[in-house]
């Protein structure tokens, strides 16, 4: 079974979240964490309508940690403890606006990385994410793109500089387009819920994945019970998860 889902940065409303869950075959949706979105009060209400629910974190980006290091010694562990340490309290900080979210214990809590360049330095700080997640009894995953999942995933596999990765290995999202609207051009007529959900192209995707990204900053457009057209910017996602914040819970 393949689940439609989708993502948006703002929070629609009560109102059109009931209406897209009582019109469309949407079943989950992105939840992105903290005080810099407005979904934050709204898990308890969204889960009583029905919805699945992916909880997002947006913590440090790939290629940003250079200021930890240059204050660290120079002795790679050292710098790679530093690294960690700051992963860490940003763990933190994704459970703690889990936890003040409502959202349950053992939900996935996934990461999203916007910038996807190899970064080295990167690597201890999610591994240390990962751990205080972990350690706060929430599952960890990533929202990435494809080559990026791909080299964390071997990292985390091989890489014991520091330790090595004694946790569950992270639910993979990946982000990839096969249609979108960069450029904020008129929605155009098609309703894309018109069709079925596309099914992951596995020579486009990375295989290890059970969430995938297909349309970018389309208008989701549907038509409610007062037989009323609406449509709201989102990206378009499906999983092999019913619940993708539950994953393989979802399916009992």
């Amino acid at each position: 079974m393949i689940y439609a889902g989708f993502d948006t940065f703002s929070y629609p409303g009560d109102a059109i979240m009931k209406s897209i869950w009582e019109n469309t075959e949407l079943l989950w949706c992105g939840f992105y964490l903290g005080p810099r979105f407005n979904w934050s009060s709204h898990f308890s209400t969204i889960q009583q309508m029905g919805w699945g629910v992916a909880p997002i974190y947006t913590g440090k980006q790939p290629g940003t940690l250079q200021a930890i290091r240059y204050r660290s010694s120079r002795d790679p562990k050292d710098v790679q403890s530093a690294l960690w340490d700051n992963g860490a309290l940003d763990g933190k900080e994704a459970a703690d606006q889990a936890s003040a979210s409502n959202i349950p214990l053992n939900t996935i809590l996934y990461f999203d990385v916007e910038i996807t360049v190899p970064d080295r330095d990167w690597l201890p700080y999610y591994r240390g994410w990962s751990r205080a997640v972990v350690d706060r009894y929430y599952n960890v995953g990533l929202y990435t793109r494809r080559d990026h999942a791909a080299w964390l995933v071997d990292k985390l596999n091989g890489d014991n500089l520091l330790r090595p990765f004694d946790i569950c290995m992270p639910t993979i999202w990946i982000a990839k387009y096969n249609r979108s609207n960069p450029n904020k051009a008129p929605i155009p007529a098609k309703d894309f819920l018109e069709d079925p959900l596309p099914l992951p192209d596995p020579k486009t995707v990375y295989s290890g994945a059970s969430i995938w990204q297909h349309i970018g900053n389309f208008g989701l457009k549907w038509t409610d019970s007062g037989k009323t057209r609406k449509f709201h910017p989102v990206d378009y996602d499906s999983s092999i998860y019913k619940d993708p914040g539950l994953g393989l819970l979802s399916a009992v």
